[in-house]
């Protein structure tokens, strides 16, 4: 009887009730997959490490400037007014409460962070039925990041990659299974609708595209009444809301929130970037030549993509697959290129991945991941492949230039003569102001800004002739009221230069009736005794 029943063919082979029950098996294929799981990581790592000591643009300067008011007392949009939204703020604020600012190109890390969290929910998708397919998808993912993390910026403390991956978490989590007729569990579509709230406090600009990918992922849960998963995904808002509440109390202040994040951006600084659908419509074009590389590359992505995840799926399904898409593309409402469309060429990399591992999956063939695997590793390497093509945003160097940059430490007090001036007209714990726009400066000299502003760019003269009641943010009349004791001034001669437009007349004004130059230093400019 024992001879029988191990000899019988209805018992499996050794070693194959591991693999149907999905645990990793010890063949070709899983050496294979072991070797290109630990390259994509290893490429990954390297990504990081070079991203962490790379050069920064001013963006970040501000942003992580903004956290360090935070961290002394400050509050979002009253004393630090900014017009981006309140997570990146949140982040750095995070990263200084813990670690402090002896190192604030540490922030940098939690850029890596999120990335491996966003990758990690690819992992633990309903999307896809087998633990090898989510795996593979995240790689592709991974894989599109690394070669992509220095070329286009996703290294810097800024919201634009910050949204990205909370979008994908959004679409791995909550939205593509439903697309695909999966039914999103509890806790994953509860942390989804978190994601979707963090998303719109990244920059109300996402908020129309968000929403629609979301609307997109409810209409078809409604029509299968699945109300535990929408109940779930609503609870996570509801969370989110609760949670962004109770940092507003103490760190911000939503009335002005309301007007410096959403309504001088349309006001006053929408008009700067021709904001309008005739601009959105061209910015669809394809194009190669300097920063317009990084959305084309991603509209190709989402090209190829779609019809991957279309494949084989129910009309409805279908229309909402594709009005999903459409929101995805409205990410980039403003028209950004470069870093600053950075969270759509991210959605891209995951969404390649979960299209091409979908698409094998719903063909219903054998051995899936072993067909899948060539395909994914083909792949990553067309992604790096592709970086060789592009030219470095927002600096313009190409891949090889790029990665051979000697490592840079920034954000820290510097000792050339104009730093260790302004220290010695300035003591600690006293503001000093720089214009018009060098966030940076204020951590070379280490010194902090003034109440309410740390710049004067153009939208904040137009915005200062058109201001919202009870919202007043004008320099030239701050500068009469409350003056920093010096201020450093630096001119451009270039005719397009923002310092020499007509809207830095009345700055100029009240640096000649208030403040005398620095002998030796003509960008220095200190207050005159009263």
């Amino acid at each position: 009887m024992r001879q029988d029943r191990m000899t019988d063919p209805t018992f499996p082979e050794t070693g194959t009730t591991a693999r149907r029950k999905g645990l990793p098996g010890f063949g070709l294929q899983g050496g294979l997959l072991a070797v290109f799981t630990l390259a994509c990581l290893t490429f990954f790592g390297w990504a990081c490490w070079k991203g962490l000591w790379f050069l920064s643009f001013c963006d970040e300067g501000e942003h992580l400037l903004g956290g360090r008011m935070l961290n002394e007392d400050g509050r979002l949009y009253v004393s630090y007014v900014d017009t981006h939204g309140p997570v990146i703020f949140m982040l750095s604020q995070f990263y200084g409460a813990l670690f402090g600012w002896h190192f604030p190109q540490g922030a940098r890390l939690f850029l890596p962070l999120l990335a491996l969290m966003a990758a990690a929910s690819l992992c633990a998708t309903s999307t896809l039925p087998g633990r090898r397919q989510r795996l593979l998808a995240s790689l592709v993912f991974v894989g599109g990041l690394a070669s992509y993390w220095l070329m286009d910026a996703f290294y810097m403390v800024s919201f634009y990659a910050v949204a990205g991956f909370l979008t994908v978490g959004l679409l791995a989590l909550f939205v593509v299974p439903a697309w695909l007729g999966r039914t999103p569990p509890v806790l994953p579509s509860a942390l989804a609708g978190l994601c979707l709230i963090l998303i719109l406090a990244c920059a109300y600009a996402y908020g129309p595209g968000a929403l629609l990918i979301v609307a997109s992922a409810l209409w078809l849960l409604a029509g299968q009444k699945n109300y535990r998963a929408i109940r779930a995904f609503a609870g996570g808002v509801l969370l989110g809301v609760f949670l962004l509440g109770l940092w507003f109390v103490r760190y911000a202040d939503l009335g002005s929130f309301v007007v410096f994040h959403i309504l001088f951006n349309q006001i006053a600084y929408a008009p700067f970037i021709h904001f309008g659908p005739g601009t959105f419509l061209l910015s669809l074009l394809p194009s190669f030549q300097g920063e317009a590389f990084y959305p084309t590359l991603a509209h190709i992505l989402l090209i190829g993509a779609l019809p991957l995840l279309l494949y084989r799926r129910p009309e409805r399904n279908r229309i909402a697959i594709l009005i999903g898409f459409v929101g995805i593309i409205l990410l980039n409402a403003r028209a950004a290129v470069g870093f600053k469309d950075g969270q759509t060429l991210i959605v891209a990399f995951a969404l390649a991945g979960l299209g091409l591992m979908a698409f094998f999956e719903q063909r219903g063939e054998p051995k899936t991941v072993s067909k899948a695997l060539p395909c994914a590793i083909l792949t990553v390497l067309a992604f790096w492949g592709s970086s060789h093509l592009a030219t470095n945003t927002p600096f313009g160097w190409t891949y090889r230039d790029t990665t051979h940059r000697p490592p840079y430490t920034l954000y820290q007090p510097v000792n050339d003569a104009i730093s260790q001036k302004v220290r010695a007209l300035v003591p600690p714990g006293q503001p000093i102001l720089m214009l018009p726009y060098m966030p940076e400066f204020y951590w070379m000299a280490d010194r902090r800004p003034p109440y309410g502003y740390y710049e004067y760019l153009p939208w904040d003269w137009v915005y200062a002739q058109h201001s919202i009641p009870g919202y007043p943010h004008d320099l030239c009349q701050s500068l009469l009221k409350n003056p920093p004791p010096l201020i450093v001034y630096t001119p451009e001669t270039d005719p397009a230069s923002l310092t020499v437009r007509p809207f830095f007349a009345c700055v100029r004004k009240r640096l000649a009736s208030l403040y005398m130059p620095v002998e030796g230093f003509p960008s220095l400019h200190v207050l005159r005794l009263r």
